[in-house]
């Protein structure tokens, strides 16, 4: 390998690499095929952890599971990537249910090993709450 090849090729692979481990991994379920719904914006998905908290009679749209490796991705990005996925799909709130994460030793092994695992995972009811129409509308500018 030359000098030239050298300079571009190692931060090309590092880049590779940083991105796989960085990323969060995401998957829809429509629970209810023939209710469709035109997409949100992210900014307009309220966050709720039980069904109780919602303030309003909702519809079921989708099911979003969601892992990534704690290391690089906080719980935070995990939340977000699932609002995104929500939005997608026309909701404007999510009931996202608890966090499971990997124990410690697994965790530093892992990043050690320089492994891409997922050692958090959650996943969230995406929803829709017709009677925040407008504050969607608000938020989206839709």
């Amino acid at each position: 390998m030359t000098n030239t090849t050298r300079k571009w090729a190692i931060p090309v692979l590092l880049g590779a690499i940083s991105l796989s481990a960085c990323g969060v991994r995401t998957h829809t379920t429509d629970i209810n095929p023939s209710l469709t719904r035109a997409p949100t914006c992210d900014e307009a998905v309220d966050t709720y952890t039980s069904r109780a908290q919602v303030p309003h009679d909702y519809q079921e749209l989708a099911w979003i599971s969601a892992e990534g490796n704690s290391v690089y991705t906080s719980d935070g990005k995990i939340v977000e990537q699932i609002r995104k996925k929500a939005a997608d799909v026309g909701a404007n709130a999510i009931i996202v249910n608890d966090f499971k994460e990997s124990g410690a030793t697994a965790k530093v092994i892992g990043a050690a090993l320089g492994a891409n695992t997922a050692d958090t995972k959650v996943s969230a009811l995406a929803i829709y709450m017709p009677a925040e129409a407008g504050r969607v509308k608000l938020k989206c500018g839709k």
